[in-house]
């Protein structure tokens, strides 16, 4: 290993619609099946958003449709539409 190998960073792959449905479920930690901003913000830490707090905010103004603060099931298209727009990839 050279000296420099620590700051490379990992070969990036889209990830699929699945794997990310997936990924923002598995955030639901109060198992309500709804994402709150904080399980908003942690789920777009785990993508590698340096933002986290910035993209919860951005996508629940995109996907939360009834605007109650939270992405429900129904929402959770638009969240994955937006977090694929986004350009989020696998680490």
């Amino acid at each position: 290993m050279g000296r420099y190998d620590c700051y490379k960073k990992p070969a990036r792959v889209p990830r699929t619609r699945e794997q990310v449905v997936d990924l923002f479920n598995s955030f639901d930690k109060d198992g309500d099946g709804m994402l709150s901003k904080e399980e908003l913000k942690a789920a777009f830490r785990e993508l590698g958003s340096r933002w986290g707090g910035f993209r919860a905010r951005r996508a629940l103004s995109h996907a939360d449709a009834n605007h109650d603060g939270l992405i429900s099931k129904e929402e959770i298209k638009d969240l994955v539409n937006y977090a694929l727009e986004c350009g989020y990839t696998l680490n």
